[in-house]
C-alpha cells in the first residue's frame, strides 16, 4: 500500500486574527454604548453622522478603536485576496498578513496627518475635519460588513476569483458613492478650487492604493 503525505496547513492564527477584531468591537461597545449603537446602523440612517460630526475628534478613544478595527478587519480581507488570486507562494502566510497591516497602516495615518497639515494650512479646518469624520466612520463601517465577509471565507466557503472581483467592485463603488455624497454637500466649496481638488485625489485617494499594491506584491 502506497502512503499519500498529506499537508495540513493550520490557520490558527487567523482565528486569533478574527478575534481581535471581534474583541475590538466589544471594546467600542463597552467605550460608549449609546453611540456604538448608532455607529451599527450607519448604512440605514444618518443619526451617527449628524449626531457626532460637529464636536468630532478623531482622536476620541472611540474613533481609535474602531479605526484600529478598520486596520485589522480590511487587512485580513486583502490577504484573503492575495491567497485567491496566489500574489503569494505560500498559502496562511502570516509574515504576509503583518506586511499587508503594517503597510495599510502607514497609508492610513500618514493620509490623514497629509490632509491635516493640509487643512492647517490652508486654513480650512472645519471642512477637513468634517470630510475626515465622515470618510473614516464609513471606512469603519466597511470593515464591519468586512468581518462577516472574512469569516464566511475562512471556515465555510472556498471563495473564487470572480466573488472577489465582485466584491472588490461593490466596495469601490460604495466608496465612490460615500466620497460623492460628501463632495456634493461642499459642491461650491470644491468648485472654487476644482484645481486644487483634483490634486488631492490623484495625491491622497487615488495614488496610496497602487503604492499599497506595490509594497505588497
Amino acid at each position: 500500500m502506497e502512503f499519500i503525505t498529506r499537508e495540513i496547513v493550520s490557520n490558527n492564527w487567523l482565528t486569533i486574527i478574527l478575534m481581535a477584531c471581534l474583541s475590538l468591537l466589544v471594546i467600542a461597545k463597552g467605550v460608549n454604548s449609546l453611540r456604538f449603537a448608532d455607529f451599527i446602523t450607519l448604512f440605514s440612517n444618518n443619526k451617527y453622522i449628524i449626531a457626532y460630526q460637529k464636536p468630532n475628534k478623531l482622536s476620541t478613544s472611540f474613533n481609535s478603536i474602531l479605526l484600529l478595527f478598520q486596520i485589522v478587519s480590511v487587512s485580513l480581507f486583502i490577504y484573503l485576496c492575495f491567497d485567491v488570486f496566489e500574489w503569494q507562494t505560500v498559502s496562511f502566510d502570516i509574515n504576509l498578513y503583518f506586511k499587508i497591516t503594517i503597510i495599510y497602516t502607514v497609508i492610513v495615518v500618514c493620509k490623514l496627518l497629509i490632509e491635516k497639515i493640509i487643512a492647517t494650512i490652508f486654513s480650512i479646518d472645519a471642512v477637513i475635519d468634517e470630510y475626515l469624520f465622515y470618510k473614516v466612520t464609513y471606512r469603519n463601517f466597511m470593515g464591519v460588513i468586512l468581518l462577516p465577509v472574512n469569516i464566511i471565507f475562512i471556515y465555510a466557503l472556498q471563495p473564487s476569483g470572480i466573488l472577489f472581483i465582485i466584491l472588490l467592485a461593490i466596495l469601490i463603488i460604495l466608496n465612490i458613492i460615500i466620497l460623492i455624497s460628501f463632495y456634493k454637500k461642499n459642491e461650491n466649496i470644491i468648485l472654487n478650487h476644482i484645481f486644487y481638488f483634483i490634486l488631492y485625489l490623484c495625491a491622497l485617494e487615488i495614488a496610496p492604493y497602487f503604492i499599497l499594491y506595490k509594497l505588497i506584491g
